[in-house]
């Protein structure tokens, strides 16, 4: 474990601009550059990270070297980034057990920039993949990766963090899953702005089809609809179309009512599922106007703001529960990776006494004790052997309980088969 550490730098110690500035190879470019990091570094295996949020390298040096400060250098100058740069003190570079204890909080999306966003986990996958595609990948940070994706899963599946959307438009999508949890709505989107297209890509994450994107302007209708094989249609014929949807998101910057109450109730009229028409305004100033009728529900930015405040709250609860499964599939990384280096130091021990033990045996009988028949020669070494045994035992059980007892071991059936 001392052989790994991570690298690199991320939104919590820049600004977009600054992670921008770092050189971040193109798809086709990106295999290559991993072999010449790990070339550069002198590492035997390497895994390369880059995403919106960071850029890392998580390595492991060559047997019998050991991370140093001055790899951070090496990294800094493939990244592109000179000695002199602003950017380069605030660079991390963390070692061994907080190397480890990084990668975990980066799996569990407990160091992302929203907490409990679920790329995270995928493009540490993809990272890895590519890694043990062209040879990267070993036993180290095979180990170390098997831990974080078992824990990024844990953290998913044994809390609530990755299931309490903060965002406003990540809220309105999870209005329209919940309200249509058992059939497909027919979805008309109403804008084309940064609003609209991540409302867009919100709802292909989790497999909504958006039927209509309309927009005052048609060419920019069809520029978002392009993006979700969606029909593109002008406002104006919009409102006066007898278009079927189950629901209407709105999202334009425009002043005033862009749906008003008309509108609304016409489309609720003849929703393709016979369902109450589900109106999202996500929009400021609002673009739905308000009507109180049983055939319209309307949630709107007050609404998900709310619920989003309250989301905040339960997921400060959720990280925590995280961060506990953290501590303990990191104790069991380190008590794994503890053993492993024990039961090496232990093997090495037994060949080295035991090559001396023979040798020694050896140079015995054909020096000083000669003349022993073979009878006697028997005895003698039968005796040896059961000292030679006795002697060793007690400075290998030695170890293993200055191990234990030092919480560096963790026996067969603790935290590790518990996490």
């Amino acid at each position: 474990m001392e052989r790994i550490a991570v690298a690199g730098l991320s939104l919590h110690e820049t600004d977009v601009a600054g992670l921008e500035r770092l050189q971040r190879p193109s798809a086709a470019q990106v295999e290559n550059f991993t072999r010449d990091m790990a070339d550069t570094l002198g590492a035997s295996e390497l895994v390369f990270l880059a995403t919106c949020n960071r850029i890392e390298v998580v390595y492991a040096r060559e047997v019998g070297h050991s991370p140093c400060p001055a790899d951070l250098d090496l990294i800094a100058g493939q990244l592109g980034v000179p000695a002199d740069d602003p950017l380069r003190p605030r660079m991390h570079h963390r070692c061994g057990r907080d190397a480890a204890h990084h990668l975990f909080r980066v799996a569990a999306s407990l160091d992302s920039v929203v907490v409990g966003e679920d790329q995270i986990l995928v493009q540490v996958r993809e990272a890895f993949a590519r890694s043990e595609r062209i040879g990267l990948s070993g036993r180290l940070l095979g180990t170390l990766f098997e831990h974080a994706f078992q824990l990024g899963k844990q953290v998913r599946t044994d809390t609530d963090l990755a299931r309490r959307p903060v965002s406003v438009v990540s809220l309105g999508v999870a209005a329209i899953t919940r309200r249509f949890h058992d059939a497909a709505p027919r979805i008309a989107l109403v804008g084309a702005g940064g609003m609209a297209e991540l409302f867009v890509r919100s709802a292909r994450d989790v497999g909504l089809s958006i039927e209509l994107v309309v927009n005052r302007s048609r060419e920019r209708a069809g520029a978002v609809a392009a993006t979700c094989a969606a029909r593109a249609m002008p406002l104006d014929e919009f409102v006066k179309a007898h278009e079927r949807v189950d629901v209407i998101v709105a999202a334009t910057a425009a002043p005033g009512f862009v749906v008003e109450r008309r509108a609304l109730l016409e489309l609720a009229a003849r929703t393709p599922l016979g369902r109450p028409l589900l109106a999202v305004d996500l929009a400021v100033p609002r673009d739905i106007e308000p009507v109180d009728h049983p055939s319209i529900e309307i949630v709107d930015l007050e609404q998900l703001r709310g619920m989003a405040a309250e989301n905040r709250a339960l997921r400060a609860a959720s990280a925590a529960q995280a961060e506990v499964l953290v501590e303990r599939k990191l104790e069991a990384f380190v008590g794994r990776a503890t053993r492993h280096a024990l039961d090496s130091a232990l093997a090495d021990l037994r060949d080295e006494s035991t090559s001396v033990f023979e040798h020694e045996l050896a140079h015995l009988f054909t020096g000083r004790l000669a003349q022993l028949d073979d009878e006697e020669r028997r005895l003698v070494e039968r005796w040896a052997r059961t000292a030679f045994g006795r002697v060793t035992h007690v400075p290998i059980s030695a170890i293993k309980r200055m191990a234990a007892d030092m919480t560096l071991f963790t026996p067969p059936g603790g935290e590790e088969s518990r996490s």
